[in-house]
């Protein structure tokens, strides 16, 4: 270990080069690299509201809730949460 830390700093000219050679590649692939600003990513997944106001929401869940459920689980490619 001490002996690598000693090659180091006996050659501090060919540490700064290589260094400055690993900035300038960084630098220019960071340029190169295509990159999209506003990439569109298709997430399958859908949101439903029913805002039904005055229901419990007893009644709510077994009423609106379950059947919409069960709907959706026959549609291919959605994610319930």
């Amino acid at each position: 270990m001490s002996s690598a830390l000693a090659a180091i700093l006996s050659r501090p000219r060919a540490v700064l080069s290589m260094m400055l050679v690993m900035l300038v590649a960084g630098i220019w692939s960071f340029v190169e690299i295509p990159k999209e600003a506003d990439p569109d990513i298709q997430i399958p997944a859908v949101y439903i509201s029913i805002p039904l106001p005055g229901i419990s929401p007893e009644d709510s869940e077994r009423l609106l809730v379950k059947p919409i459920e069960q709907e959706e689980q026959t549609a291919t490619g959605i994610f319930l949460s």
